[in-house]
């Protein structure tokens, strides 16, 4: 892409598979916790941890709550919305935050663009999660890399859409808003708040039934290789 130098990526949803890391440490956690014998169903406790994960990663992003408050309680309420003895909640924590982001999918596509893109511009990720697993998620995929810059919302103490994290991640980059385009899942904090701060944007929305206000929208990795 014309006057292009600079591509800033989102990664949960967006490069790194989530949703398949999440389910399949849930359901080692409902194996390992005999979870069963309490009459809850996997697809419960799944349903359960999202709908309340949800909840608490948009407070999180609005600065309502910080980190402790998601890694102590999380699974705090989703045992107390299921009715699960809460004593259990904290080794359910303790082994979803070791375990989840070490495992190595990516989205459909996600290596093939970043081995095209990676040989055109420079590449940077631009994230609302927290450093320490963020990291193992780049290095248990095998994508570290690729990238020049990672910037978390721990860096500067700012989440996306605040322009602040916007403007911390180009000054880090040596990069202008000209040159620069946000990639991401998120309508909200991925893309409106980078084209309030004056980014180029691309909307990665797999389902294709999503709205957000991009410059343009994808639903494969592989568009990039067009687009970009």
């Amino acid at each position: 892409m014309k006057g292009i130098k600079h591509i800033f990526f989102d990664l949960d949803h967006t490069l790194w598979d989530y949703d398949r890391s999440a389910q399949e440490t849930l359901s080692e956690i409902y194996i390992q916790l005999e979870l069963s014998k309490s009459g809850l169903s996997v697809k419960k406790f799944v349903n359960t941890f999202y709908e309340v994960n949800n909840k608490l990663w948009v407070k999180y992003n609005d600065g309502l709550i910080d980190r402790e408050y998601i890694k102590t309680r999380r699974f705090n309420e989703v045992f107390t919305s299921t009715g699960i003895n809460e004593v259990k909640s904290e080794e359910a924590s303790s082994y979803f935050l070791n375990n989840c982001s070490l495992k190595p999918y990516l989205m459909d596509d996600a290596l093939t663009a970043l081995h095209y893109l990676s040989n055109k511009y420079e590449l940077h990720i631009i994230t609302n999660g927290f450093i320490d697993a963020q990291n193992r998620k780049l290095s248990s995929s095998g994508i570290t890399k690729f990238f020049k810059v990672m910037v978390t919302s721990e860096c500067i103490d700012s989440r996306k859409p605040s322009p602040e994290i916007f403007e911390y991640s180009l000054q880090e980059a040596g990069a202008t808003k000209s040159e620069s385009i946000m990639i991401g899942d998120n309508p909200r904090t991925d893309i409106q708040g980078a084209k309030d701060f004056g980014m180029k944007t691309v909307f990665y929305d797999p389902s294709g039934r999503k709205k957000s206000l991009a410059d343009f929208t994808i639903q494969s990795h592989m568009e990039l290789l067009k687009l970009l």
